[in-house]
């Protein structure tokens, strides 16, 4: 992750350690987001890059872009906030499972 430099292009062959299961992924952020919670954020368009990342484009009230969520070395998640264009704006490091929608969510539709 050490090539993640705010500003910079993502480079999506250098996302994640592990293999990310985006099913799950799905799931999880479903099941803590709420009835409402993944439809606030206008999300569309999910991609499976290569099994090492999903990538979403969202469309929320504080953030518009793609986003890409990896899972690491310590089977934590990383989560990329790219604009459109491929820029990275914002990471965030080893999210817990269960702390994945909220983290997200603080970026993308609701801040703290």
């Amino acid at each position: 992750m050490d090539a993640l430099v705010i500003g910079t292009k993502i480079d999506s062959s250098k996302l994640g350690d592990r293999r990310i299961d985006c099913e799950e992924t799905l799931k999880q952020l479903r099941h803590f987001g709420g009835m409402w919670g993944t439809g606030s954020w206008g999300m569309h368009k999910l991609v499976n890059c290569a099994n090492k990342a999903l990538r979403m484009t969202v469309s929320g009230r504080l953030f518009k872009g793609h986003v890409y969520i990896c899972v690491n070395g310590m089977d934590l998640y990383d989560v990329i906030f790219c604009s459109n264009r491929g820029n990275i704006k914002k990471v965030m490091t080893d999210i817990y499972f269960d702390d994945l929608f909220s983290r997200m969510d603080e970026v993308i539709e609701t801040p703290k």
